[in-house]
């Protein structure tokens, strides 16, 4: 009877989410009162391993808080703050904008407004690796590709529809989602991506650009019937002109992540954070070589910082707040009595696949974040996994992947407000027009999830 108490907590949690709550408050809420429940119900071993109690149950509350934060910062943490903050420094000097209009630019060759899109989608989710904010990098895409998109008959609406999908599989090491599930996986990012990822995602890709050439086809086709048309807003974005050969520099990480690994120089180990700051400090080189001015180039750092503290302030502590949720969940007994559902009920791999993607998407559809449901549900996998006897990568893996999908067609998505604003038209008509793509590439993670587990 205790652990149905976790699922009106869990609604309640999800409708202050909706309702514009700070989602990191909601969680830690919610996370506080299920422990409080499952103390008062006689669970009193409810801190994290290796967490001395205070000697005082209602410091070892708080305690569980400050135990998640000293570990998280120090490890996952620090990697997405190193990573925000040479994204941030990327778009400082100019290099993301160099990258993005030097990769576009084969496609002002083709002159079929529909194939351009499709493959408009494929460039944008590659891209996705190196520039892992999907509103940045619509906004970035909006800029660099809306002349060549318009001029050989691409309309606003579909323009927007497929930038606004461009991330919606946050791929890559540089991606939070990511780094949190090769840490639930047991395993670094590099990996996690070249392992796991690169494996279903071509197949997704491939699924979703198809999806995208018939279905703005379709719709665009219908507004010409109906005699609407849309007008596409300029696009206010702060944008540094940068040499072309700038476009290298938001590749450098990622490079050193695969060359020192087990895939190719083995001898030598390079972790995320290592990559990030060597690479920042390269770029800081090359933007003195363009610019001269070494006062300017070490007053840049902050920006670096800046974006390391934003990335603590959004992401991190949003992980916090979510391991604060997961530790609730377990005290109060759902964990345990998910679990033992699902042993119960018989469920294999697929059926339990499908109830997690489930939960998350539903949690990502009303929140419009991607990252939110991941966090909050990503530490089950390995227990579920564990349970089904299958790799907790096979159950984290599709898990992952679908939360930025769902993100993709929520009209409260940050990324689909953006591009519905550039377009003209209201996010409900938007995800009018990404949903059919997004739930076809969330079938074909299904299916290859299914055939790979």
């Amino acid at each position: 009877m205790i652990p149905l108490l976790s699922l009106p907590i869990i609604f309640g949690a999800g409708y202050l989410i909706v309702k514009k709550y700070n989602t990191q408050a909601a969680l830690f809420a919610a996370g506080l009162l299920m422990i409080l429940i499952g103390v008062a119900a006689g669970n009193t071993d409810f801190l994290p391993s290796g967490t001395n109690s205070s000697g005082a149950i209602v410091f070892d509350f708080f305690l569980v808080i400050k135990a998640l934060s000293s570990s998280t910062v120090a490890n996952l943490g620090l990697i997405i703050m190193s990573v925000a903050g040479f994204s941030s420094y990327m778009n400082h000097i100019g290099a993301a904008n160099a990258m993005v209009q030097v990769s576009t630019k084969p496609l002002s060759l083709i002159k079929s407004p529909y194939v351009v899109l499709a493959l408009t989608y494929v460039l944008g989710q590659i891209i996705n690796i190196f520039i892992p904010s999907a509103v940045g990098l619509a906004m970035l895409l909006l800029v660099a590709m809306y002349p060549v998109l318009v001029r050989i008959g691409c309309t606003p609406a579909s323009t927007a529809a497929v930038l606004a999908t461009t991330a919606c599989l946050d791929l890559g090491p540089a991606s939070g989602n990511s780094l949190k599930a090769a840490e639930v996986i047991g395993i670094d990012a590099a990996t996690y991506f070249v392992n796991h990822q690169i494996i279903v995602a071509p197949v997704i890709m491939a699924v979703i650009a198809v999806l995208h050439f018939f279905c703005q086809r379709w719709f665009d086709k219908k507004d010409a019937e109906n005699g609407v048309t849309h007008e596409l807003k300029e696009v206010e974005q702060d944008t540094v002109d940068a040499p072309k050969w700038f476009a290298i520099l938001p590749i450098l990480p990622l490079l050193m992540l695969l060359t020192f690994s087990n895939f190719a120089i083995s001898w030598i180990k390079v972790d995320v954070v290592t990559a990030m700051f060597t690479s920042l400090f390269i770029a800081m080189v090359c933007d003195f070589i363009v610019n001269r001015d070494g006062k300017q180039v070490a007053a840049s750092l902050k920006v670096f910082l800046d974006g390391m503290g934003k990335a603590f302030a959004s992401v991190v502590s949003l992980i916090i707040a979510a391991q604060t949720f997961v530790v609730g969940l377990s005290t109060i007994g759902f964990i345990s009595m998910l679990l033992g559902a699902t042993s119960t009920a018989g469920l294999g791999y697929l059926p339990m696949i499908i109830v997690m993607v489930s939960i998350i998407g539903a949690t990502a559809l009303l929140s419009g974040s991607g990252n939110a449901p991941f966090f909050s549900f990503s530490d089950l996998a390995p227990q579920i996994a564990s349970t089904l006897g299958v790799s907790t990568a096979a159950f984290a893996l599709p898990m992952q992947l679908s939360s930025g999908i769902f993100r993709s067609f929520s009209p409260v998505a940050g990324v689909v407000i953006a591009c519905a604003g550039v377009a003209g038209i209201s996010p409900i008509e938007l995800v009018k027009r990404t949903a059919i793509p997004m739930l076809g590439g969330l079938v074909a993670l299904v299916a290859m999830s299914a055939m790979l587990g």
